[in-house]
């Protein structure tokens, strides 16, 4: 393996450029992107190699987010142009101050749908302003990235839990599909919940045309990702076979803009993108009124968390693969940087996609100026190719649409979850049937509300275990469940939670109900290798304790203490009087009480 100096060039140290003069790198590692690509630039690192390997990689990209953002905007119910807008100005903001190689910024499914949850009760659809109210909550969300980037706290993604986010996405992407059929069956149906829609369903509005193309479609795209068609596209097409099915739904597209265009198939009522406006984007202001921003600023907050959970873990997964680590609170900056710029340039929020992130990294992306770049070639696109996307059918659309989240529909997991840990499972069926026939963002507050109340539960009631020695060895188990020694008139406990206010109470009953259940008690030895923390409560608790059981003439030990909880009781003023006694292992006051049993250790 080379160094970390050498790796570059391949050369030995002595035929090194100087120091001041470093050669531009020909693989991102580990910390490089670390201060972004402006660092890299400024540093001289970014070269010929870099620059070939991010082109042909956006260009694939580009290829791929056309179709895409064409989709996703329809899906936020905003025009066609908007998720073109979307993916212009916010991927060159990213490249600005992102640290992620692969990451490719753009409209992704499900903040599509929780822009339009957010929208619809509040402008009509696709009207001019629904369009500003979409930039006011890109722009919100931008500035819940900067600041959750600013003050460190992109741990609150934590908050969304796995079983949550797992019932969450599972019924968003049933309700993108559902929201699929309008535009490929023609069928009318209003937006909303699923009661909701499923209440507005009218057959008879069925367009056989649309129907038929969009159906076939989706076939089409089901049968490239299946292992027939992945054996199939193989032999046919090699080390090619894997971007030839990714781009599949572009070349779908544009077969199917080609054969109604020549055809003139929308005077048959078939429903197409319809002229798009030429030229790039124009700069506006979102409208900044305060009681819009109010009504905003929650959905705007579930967008930003939703959004950074996504896109973290995609940039890190594929971070991974490429041996390049991100820095996660840059993340949110450049993510918010790309929602403060879609808010400006008639977009609508954004986030890293995974399909589309694996594309890029597959495709040789090593730096975010990959996604620059993809936005110059739709920058080129938009000016040059508008006529015909003109004609490209939403059924189709709306087919690429179903097959991509198809894949996102996990409800056997779900099932599965709720067999092997209960309460998990019911928090995700709980979640799902909520983003269902409730809101989106109503689910999965009760989500994590639930989530929020497990944890507490469970903290509340930590595992407390009488232990005992294995005959012959150092180590203890619970007496219950294992052959173990113990010594007379001693009680070796172990608690396995940190001690706080929620739970300070409950630990102190359970440890008088073991005192109290051994009259010949005159040693308790309390094992903390479980405790991880303390706070006043549990201090407190402590020190009462100990008084009590003083006053009961039995002698009381902590042992296994980890440093920080060492701190932590001296602290809080506890075993001042003979400190040295709390550094004792288990084992040596074990020993040491089976030697002298009457004697006190400390």
């Amino acid at each position: 393996m080379k160094s970390a100096d050498n790796r570059s060039t391949g050369e030995s140290p002595s035929s090194q450029q100087p120091a001041d003069k470093p050669k531009a790198l020909e693989q991102i590692q580990g910390n490089d992107l670390a201060g972004g690509v402006l660092a890299l630039i400024r540093k001289g690192l970014y070269g010929r190699t870099l620059a070939l390997r991010d082109t042909s990689a956006a260009i694939i990209v580009t290829l791929m987010l056309i179709p895409q953002s064409l989709a996703y905007a329809l899906v936020a119910g905003l025009p066609a142009e908007a998720g073109l807008y979307a993916s212009i100005l916010p991927l060159i903001a990213y490249a600005l101050f992102g640290t992620s190689a692969a990451l490719a910024v753009g409209p992704v499914a499900i903040i599509s749908l929780l822009t339009a949850n957010a929208l619809v009760p509040l402008a009509e659809v696709s009207s001019a302003y629904y369009a500003q109210l979409a930039l006011l909550l890109a722009a919100l969300s931008g500035v819940f990235y900067v600041l959750l980037g600013v003050f460190r706290l992109g741990f609150l993604t934590q908050l969304l839990s796995y079983p949550v986010m797992k019932g969450f996405i599972t019924s968003s992407s049933l309700l993108i599909v559902i929201g699929q059929i309008k535009p490929l069956t023609g069928i009318f149906m209003e937006r909303g919940n699923l009661i909701e829609r499923l209440h507005t369903l009218d057959i008879s509005t069925l367009h056989a045309p649309s129907a038929v193309m969009g159906v076939l479609a989706m076939v089409i795209l089901f049968w490239v990702r299946s292992k027939g068609g992945v054996a199939f596209t193989g032999k046919l097409f090699g080390n090619f076979a894997s971007t030839f099915r990714r781009l599949m739904p572009m070349l779908l597209i544009v077969l199917a803009a080609v054969l109604t265009g020549l055809f003139q198939l929308q005077e048959t009522g078939l429903e197409t993108v319809g002229t798009l406006p030429k030229g790039l984007p124009v700069l506006q202001m979102p409208p900044l009124d305060f009681g819009l921003i109010q009504t905003l600023a929650l959905p705007a907050f579930i967008i930003t968390l939703i959004g950074m959970t996504e896109s973290i873990a995609v940039g890190q997964t594929l971070g991974t693969a490429k041996r390049q680590r991100i820095n996660a609170n840059r993340e949110l900056l450049g993510l918010g940087a790309a929602n403060i710029a879609a808010g400006f340039s008639g977009g609508f929020p954004v986030t890293g996609g995974m399909s589309r992130s694996v594309v890029n990294a597959d495709a040789g992306a090593e730096t975010p100026i990959a996604g620059a770049l993809t936005a110059l070639f739709l920058s080129l696109s938009i000016l040059f190719l508008t006529p015909w996307l003109a004609y490209i059918p939403t059924p189709v659309l709306a087919g690429s649409i179903i097959v991509a989240v198809y894949q996102l529909l996990e409800f056997p997991s779900m099932m599965k979850l709720l067999k092997t840990n209960r309460i998990d499972g019911i928090i995700t069926w709980v979640t799902a049937i909520l983003v269902l026939v409730w809101e989106v963002e109503a689910g999965l507050l009760v989500g994590v509300a639930l989530s929020l109340v497990t944890l507490l539960a469970s903290h509340r009631k930590p595992y407390m275990a009488v232990l005992g020695r294995i005959p012959g060895t150092e180590r203890f188990k619970n007496i219950n469940h294992a052959e173990t020694e113990t010594l007379p008139n001693t009680l070796f406990v172990r608690i396995d939670e940190s001690l706080t206010f929620m739970n300070a109470g409950v630990v102190e009953q359970a440890l008088l109900e073991f005192v109290a259940g051994r009259q010949d008690l005159t040693k308790l030895v309390l094992v903390a290798s479980g405790i991880h923390t303390i706070d006043a409560t549990g201090a407190n608790m402590l020190k009462r304790f100990r008084q009590e059981v003083d006053g009961a003439g039995i002698t009381f030990y902590m042992t296994d203490i980890k440093v920080p909880l060492a701190r932590k009781l001296e602290s809080f003023g506890l075993f001042d009087e003979a400190a040295h006694c709390s550094r004792l292992s288990t084992i040596e006051v074990f020993q040491k009480l089976a030697l002298k049993p009457s004697e006190k250790l400390c």
